[in-house]
C-alpha cells in the first residue's frame, strides 16, 4: 500500500479547516452529522511547494489586495477575539499591531495561513450533500518573538456570499482525531461520520474512485481492501511438537482507524467584501494503521458529489 503525503494542511494548536448544486438551503433539511449544523474551525496554511492549485491561490495575490483596500478605507475588517454574532470593527491601529508595525509598509510574508469559522452540514440522502458555510476567515501571521515562533490573528472578515473564483481544486485535510486540540473536533460525531461515508460507498449507490487513479471505480471488494478488511493465511509453530499448522487471520474494517478526511473544493471570492465560499466537489475517507512498526495513512476511496472527477494527485 502506498503513502501519501498532502502538503500545506497543518491543524494547529488553537486554530483548526459548495458545486452550485449543493446551493441550497439547509433548512428543513437532516443533518446526519447533528441534529442542527456543526461549528468548525480549520487553518488552511500556505506553503510554496510545487502543487497547481496553491499556486493558482497564490498568484491571485489575495493577501495583498486585501490589504491594499484596507489601506484605502475600502474595506471593514473586523476584530478576530469576538464572537462572529457581535462583530466589533477594527481600525488600521489595531490591524498594523497585530502585524508588528506601526504603518504602511506591511510586511505580507508572515501571513502564511487562513483560519476558518464553518458550520458544516452532511446528508447521504440522495443526491449527497455536504456542505461548509464559511462565516468568517482571518489571515494568520507566524513570527517569532524572544526565540519563541507564535501565531496571531490579524482581523477578521465576516459573511460567505462571493461568485468569483479564487482557486480551484484546492485539496485539504482534516484531522477528525486532534489530540492537540480537540475543541476543534468536539462537535463531530467522528465515527458516525466515517461509518455513513463508508457504508455508502459499500451500498453502491453511489460512484467511488481510486485516489491514485480517478478513472477507475472501486469494486466493494477493492473498497473493503482498501479499508483493512482481509483474510491472510500464517504459518504457526508448535511450540511442543514443533510442527507448523496453518493459522487464518481475518481483519475486519475498523472505523476509528478513519482519522482524518480529504476534501476537494473549488473557493470563491467577493472582490468588495472579500468573503470566501467554499463548494466542495469531492470528499475521501482516511485510513491511519501500523504497517511493520510505521504509521500508514491510506486514502481509501474519493466519492465525487457531482459529474466532475478531480485529480487528487
Amino acid at each position: 500500500m502506498r503513502n501519501f503525503v498532502i502538503v500545506t494542511i497543518v491543524i494547529f494548536a488553537f486554530f483548526a479547516c459548495t458545486n452550485e448544486k449543493t446551493e441550497v438551503s439547509t433548512k428543513n433539511r437532516v443533518n446526519l452529522l447533528l441534529p442542527t449544523s456543526v461549528p468548525v474551525n480549520q487553518l488552511f496554511v500556505f506553503d510554496s511547494t510545487n502543487t497547481n492549485w496553491q499556486k493558482e491561490l497564490l498568484d491571485s495575490k489575495l493577501i495583498s489586495r486585501i490589504f491594499d483596500k484596507f489601506n484605502k478605507s475600502e474595506l471593514t475588517v473586523y476584530d478576530p477575539s469576538t464572537d462572529d454574532t457581535i462583530l466589533t470593527k477594527y481600525t488600521k491601529k489595531q490591524v498594523y499591531n497585530n502585524l508588528g508595525v506601526n504603518s504602511v509598509p506591511l510586511n505580507y510574508n508572515e501571513i502564511k495561513g487562513l483560519y476558518f469559522k464553518e458550520e458544516w452540514f452532511f446528508n447521504t440522502t440522495e443526491p449527497i450533500i455536504f456542505e461548509k458555510n464559511v462565516i468568517s476567515w482571518s489571515p494568520v501571521r507566524y513570527y517569532e518573538q524572544n526565540n519563541e515562533k507564535l501565531k496571531k490573528l490579524v482581523f477578521k472578515i465576516s459573511g460567505n456570499e462571493a461568485s468569483e473564483i479564487l482557486a480551484k481544486n484546492v485539496i485539504c485535510e482534516f484531522n477528525l482525531d486532534d489530540t492537540v486540540s480537540p475543541e476543534f473536533v468536539k462537535n463531530i460525531d467522528s465515527k458516525k461520520l466515517s461509518e455513513l461515508l463508508i457504508n455508502k460507498a459499500l451500498s453502491r449507490k453511489v460512484k467511488v474512485y481510486n485516489p491514485m487513479n480517478i478513472d477507475e471505480e472501486l469494486s466493494k471488494e477493492k473498497i473493503k481492501q482498501n479499508l483493512g478488511e482481509r483474510i491472510d493465511t500464517i504459518m504457526v509453530e508448535n511450540t511442543e511438537t514443533s510442527e507448523m499448522t496453518q493459522k487464518v487471520i481475518v481483519s475486519i474494517i475498523n472505523p476509528d482507524e478513519i482519522k482524518s478526511l480529504i476534501f476537494v473544493e473549488d473557493w470563491y471570492y467577493n472582490p468588495k467584501t472579500f468573503a470566501i465560499k467554499k463548494v466542495i466537489k469531492g470528499i475521501g475517507p482516511v485510513r491511519h494503521y501500523y504497517k511493520l512498526d510505521e504509521t500508514v495513512k491510506k486514502i481509501a476511496f474519493i466519492m465525487f458529489l457531482g459529474n466532475e472527477k478531480t485529480k487528487i494527485f
